[in-house]
């Protein structure tokens, strides 16, 4: 019996060892965890946290997951929605501390995130903020914020989908914004308490969302998506010269200018010229999908001073002039500059803080466009009382009668 016995004892000795083996690792990183109590450390302590975890890099890696100020990587998140990027020493002289970086529908956004020090229940604390679709997401620990902001993605999302451009309902009592969807080659929108409608161009959206709420058209606006992700009035929209609600939409950001064709993102460089290649693709297709009988028949409304010095940059020296007298309490004269451009001439009508450029093959079809489209706007009541003068002009006077609005 006696080896019986050793056996025995050795036998509880190894489970006694063993199951020391087990616990003591397991209590070290109870210990470990509950140092962490689930708070993010601030920016300017992640260096700090990193070198103190030399030698427990597993460890390191699962407590810091806020990139460090001095070498800034992203925070790995669901790639569909967004990846956080955080911006080297900006949040220190009053800059975003980091960005939300993702794409929507082919065009890219860049979302500004802003930390600050707030005293919450008697203990400074940090809070990141930012404004995402026009929702305020807020919170005092990373994963926290980022799940907040990931609920404002979802809480967007419609077939998979999320909208790049929304209508605004500008009643008293109710200014809320509807979100449009890419439905095919078109456009749809569905409101939980609402009609779901659909077109294939905004503007007939736009018309058809008004009649099911009861409004006359300019009470409903496009807002297009911007790049920081906030819902903001076009700058710019192409359109048929007449006799079509069709219009496209032009968002810009000082680096490019984007708009949907057909169902498509369509952009190119924020600067005068890329503009004017829009122009061609956009009268291409036009043609193809016959809402414009010729090139000529397009027409585009600038509505932002800023993106109109841009676009005027690229245009020489007006070398003509359209000539009429707007009527009203005086007799008043308004002459729109007209330019010369590569293989067309461009005509400038302005009014107040709107600018819309006519296209002709010459001068005549020029003279001819600006004429109808005064007449259709009340200016005129004859197209032929408009004067082409082939001369020389200072800088243009502004009409007091201005052109059918399209709503902003």
């Amino acid at each position: 019996m006696g080896w019986e016995m050793e056996v025995i004892l050795g036998g509880l000795g190894f489970a006694f060892f063993l199951l020391l083996w087990g616990i003591f690792p397991h209590r070290i990183y109870q210990v470990r965890r509950s140092n962490g109590d689930g708070a993010i450390s601030s920016p300017h302590q992640v260096e700090a946290l990193r070198v103190e975890a030399e030698g427990v890099k597993a460890e390191a890696n699962r407590v810091v997951r806020i990139p460090s100020v001095r070498s800034p990587v992203g925070l790995s998140v669901d790639d569909r929605l967004f990846h956080l990027r955080v911006l080297p020493h900006s949040s220190r002289n009053g800059g975003p501390w980091g960005v939300l970086e993702g794409q929507i529908g082919g065009w890219g956004f860049r979302v500004p995130v802003f930390f600050e020090q707030v005293r919450i229940d008697g203990t400074l604390r940090e809070r990141y903020r930012a404004r995402i679709w026009g929702c305020r997401c807020e919170a005092t620990a990373i994963p926290d914020f980022r799940e907040q902001a990931e609920d404002v993605f979802r809480a967007l999302e419609y077939a998979d989908r999320l909208p790049p451009y929304a209508l605004q309902r500008s009643e008293p009592h109710d200014s809320a914004l509807i979100p449009i969807y890419p439905w095919g080659e078109g456009w749809r929108v569905h409101e939980p308490d609402g009609p779901i409608l659909e077109a294939m161009d905004l503007g007939t959206l736009r018309q058809r969302v008004a009649d099911a709420y009861g409004l006359p058209v300019g009470a409903v606006q496009v807002r297009v998506l911007s790049e920081e992700l906030a819902w903001v009035p076009p700058v710019a929209v192409f359109r048929p010269m007449e006799g079509s609600i069709f219009y496209l939409p032009v968002a810009w950001s000082g680096t490019s200018w984007r708009l949907h064709l057909a169902g498509a993102p369509l952009s190119a460089p924020g600067d005068g010229a890329g503009i004017w290649s829009l122009w061609k693709v956009v009268a291409a297709r036009g043609l193809e999908r016959g809402w414009l009988r010729v090139p000529e028949d397009l027409v585009l409304e600038v509505w932002s001073a800023a993106a109109w010095e841009v676009l005027v940059s690229t245009l020489p020296e007006a070398i003509a002039g359209l000539r009429f007298y707007a009527t009203g309490p005086q007799l008043r004269a308004v002459l729109l500059p007209v330019y010369r451009r590569e293989d067309g001439w461009v005509a400038v009508y302005t009014e107040e803080d709107r600018w819309t450029v006519f296209m002709g093959r010459d001068p005549a079809d020029l003279r001819q466009r600006v004429g109808e489209a005064l007449c259709a706007a009340g200016c005129l009541a004859d197209p032929q009382a408009l004067r082409l003068e082939m001369k020389r002009m200072g800088k243009p006077s502004h009409a007091e009668c201005a052109l059918p609005d399209l709503g902003r």
